[in-house]
């Protein structure tokens, strides 16, 4: 029954026009804060301090005026004083892309929730429950299963442990048109995309009858991953943008532009100065009155592209914390600026690259490359990075650098023993 309240009421606020979507986002903001400040010592403490008072209508100014909250102010907070407890609640614990964890907790119904609104995201691309998933997305598990088969999501999943060439012989073994979707991350599914192409032709033909798209999620969907995808397996690619916390979802209405959805939480742009193109994305959860998220920074710098306040379009200028480095000179950089926003001739010879920040201005590229055999020192030519006050050094690698949940961070701890040559300063 939650997942289908939670459909209905994403159809019912998706028609509904901006005014009456914005009497309608008050009215859920006004709940989800007096709720907060009445049962949450965390947001009673934070908001009584900038003079909130649950008996005065909660007006979008007072709402602005609200404190912001930011990962780092929720963890020094202890569990218990931002929780609600409720019979049933779930545990949940992220560390994000920046690395920085953070323990939580959701109400029962909160993955019914989600998944109502995932489905909606897929479904404009033409995903339906009964088609079979082909997902990597980082799971493992002991033996030589390469792949299994999971009913719930009615889904084939690649064993990460698995070497690739295993699951490219289970492909050749499937009947044609077995797979409807491929679902994953974004750089494991390129990594099978770019072993399709490798094998012989007539297995890719096989591998993209019936074949209706690809969905990608949880990693950045850089055009070095998507360039492959989209060459090998499927134009028809789904990407969005969301997080363990569950204060926002958006799907990519236009590449790069992510449209949040209106029925899942309140989106805020909050700029620090007038004159910024960019601003802080902060999100307030609607729905999750066990740990409520109410005016949570997010770490990510989006810019404004269009639509009512509460659900504006953007798209990302930086990653979150943890995704920069520091110059020789202390300033900082946006990794995925300066890695997947400029034009490298590199990357026409490269599979993969992350970065590890060996600090005070020295850092190295941890490439992947198309072939073994590759110039390290030609590649970092390739890197248009000279601008920019940094040692940077070269090394390549075997395969990208991963977190324990297979996840392929662009900010690396480092390599993993798997040097194809030495490192070129």
């Amino acid at each position: 029954m939650p997942y289908v309240r939670s459909a209905r009421m994403l159809r019912q606020v998706s028609q509904l026009d901006d005014a009456h979507f914005a009497d309608w986002s008050r009215a859920k903001l006004a709940c989800v804060v007096r709720r907060g400040f009445q049962s949450v010592p965390y947001y009673r403490e934070r908001f009584s301090k900038h003079g909130y008072q649950d008996d005065v209508p909660l007006t979008a100014d007072r709402f602005a005026r609200l404190p912001i909250s930011t990962k780092d102010d929720l963890r020094q907070t202890p569990l218990a004083d931002r929780t609600c407890p409720e019979s049933g609640m779930l545990s949940i614990n992220t560390g994000g892309t920046s690395g920085s964890p953070l323990s939580f907790s959701v109400d029962r119904s909160a993955f019914a929730r989600e998944w109502a609104h995932m489905h909606f995201v897929w479904q404009r691309a033409g995903y339906r429950p009964q088609h079979t998933k082909l997902t990597l997305r980082g799971r493992r598990w002991d033996g030589p299963t390469a792949v299994r088969f999971n009913a719930v999501h009615n889904e084939w999943i690649v064993n990460a442990s698995a070497p690739m060439q295993s699951v490219i012989d289970w492909i050749a073994s499937m009947p044609q048109g077995e797979i409807s979707w491929v679902h994953g991350y974004p750089s494991l599914v390129a990594e099978l995309g770019t072993a399709l192409e490798q094998a012989d032709s007539g297995l890719t033909r096989k591998f993209r009858v019936g074949l209706q798209g690809v969905l990608l999620g949880s990693e950045y969907p850089a055009a070095i991953y998507r360039d492959v995808i989209e060459r090998v397996m499927s134009s028809n690619v789904v990407s969005w943008y969301g997080h363990s916390e569950m204060a926002v979802l958006a799907w990519e209405s236009a590449r790069g532009i992510y449209q949040p959805l209106p029925s899942y939480g309140y989106t805020e742009i909050v700029f620090d100065h007038p004159d910024d193109d960019a601003g802080r994305l902060v999100v307030t959860s609607y729905d999750n009155h066990v740990h409520p998220f109410i005016r949570y920074d997010t770490g990510d710098r989006v810019s404004r592209v269009d639509g009512p306040d509460g659900c504006p379009s953007f798209r990302v200028s930086e990653g979150r914390v943890g995704e920069f480095i520091e110059d020789a000179n202390g300033q900082r950089h946006s990794l995925t600026a300066i890695i997947f926003g400029r034009h490298h001739r590199a990357f026409e010879e490269i599979r993969h690259v992350q970065v590890e920040d060996l600090g005070a201005g020295n850092a190295r590229l941890l490439i992947v490359p198309v072939d073994p055999g590759a110039d390290s020192a030609s590649l970092r030519r390739g890197f248009d990075l000279d601008d920019i006050p940094i040692d940077w050094r070269v090394e390549l690698i075997n395969q990208p650098v991963r977190t324990e949940s297979g996840k392929t961070p662009l900010k690396a701890s480092g390599t993993t023993g798997s040097c194809l040559s030495n490192m070129e300063p």
